[in-house]
């Protein structure tokens, strides 16, 4: 029963271990890169989201000559 515990510690000290190896691998982009990222990802969203609202309002002009 104590070598359950003792294998069981062994493991946990292991894993803990290798996490701490594998961030250090870890490379963490500048402040630059990080808001020139996030400036892309809100133009595209921006650009997206205005396409899909213009077709969505000609599509529902279309479908308002078809119904009327």
């Amino acid at each position: 029963m104590a070598t359950k515990t003792t294998d069981q510690k062994q493991k946990k000290t292991s894993f803990m271990r290798g996490v701490r190896h594998e961030f250090k691998k870890i490379v963490w982009p500048s402040k630059k890169s990080v808001f020139y990222y996030s400036l892309a990802v809100v133009t595209i969203s921006i650009i997206s989201s205005t396409m899909i609202w213009g077709l969505d309002n000609i599509l529902k002009r279309l479908l308002g000559l078809i119904i009327h």
